[in-house]
């Protein structure tokens, strides 16, 4: 490649030009919301692009979940769930739009279940946007007493759609 060829090429990199033209990091504003039943907890995690311009989501995010005293739950994450809506992945936001990951809590339950949790999701783009619960669906097992709780759970969850 010339040396002008090379300079065209840098000058085009740093206009956007042949490069992404959506932002690593960007306005992400983030919302959760759960419903319980019999044990489980379904739902999303909801990211609106509060920017002017377009956000990179990326593929598959990293989940992170915290209790209300701040310690982390050690979570098993697996991909997808039949539970989940099905619709088209959203990789890239346009500003002013949404995208939701699914989220399933399996065997859900605890002391804890009236208390809030953060959940953060970190992208592929490296950028973490966290939300915070209201509480959650109250536990609906049957017998036995309440055990401490949740230090573990499993979790499913969808890319963004």
């Amino acid at each position: 490649m010339t040396r002008g060829a090379l300079l065209s090429l840098a000058v085009a990199l740093a206009a956007g030009c042949g490069s992404s033209k959506h932002a690593a990091a960007c306005s992400l504003k983030a919302s959760i919301g759960l419903q319980g039943a019999t044990g489980s907890l379904l739902g999303g995690f909801r990211v609106a692009n509060t920017g002017v311009r377009a956000c990179r989501l990326g593929g598959f995010p990293r989940l992170e979940l915290f209790r209300s005293d701040g310690k982390r739950v050690a979570l098993t994450v697996h991909r997808g769930d039949p539970a989940f809506p099905s619709s088209r992945p959203v990789t890239v936001l346009r500003a002013g739009r949404s995208a939701t990951a699914w989220i399933r809590w399996g065997s859900y339950c605890g002391s804890l279940w009236n208390r809030p949790f953060t959940f953060r999701l970190t992208l592929t783009t490296g950028q973490r946007v966290s939300a915070r619960t209201n509480g959650a669906g109250k536990c609906q097992e049957t017998g036995g007493a309440p055990r401490p709780g949740p230090g573990r759970a499993q979790v499913s969850l969808s890319g963004f759609h």
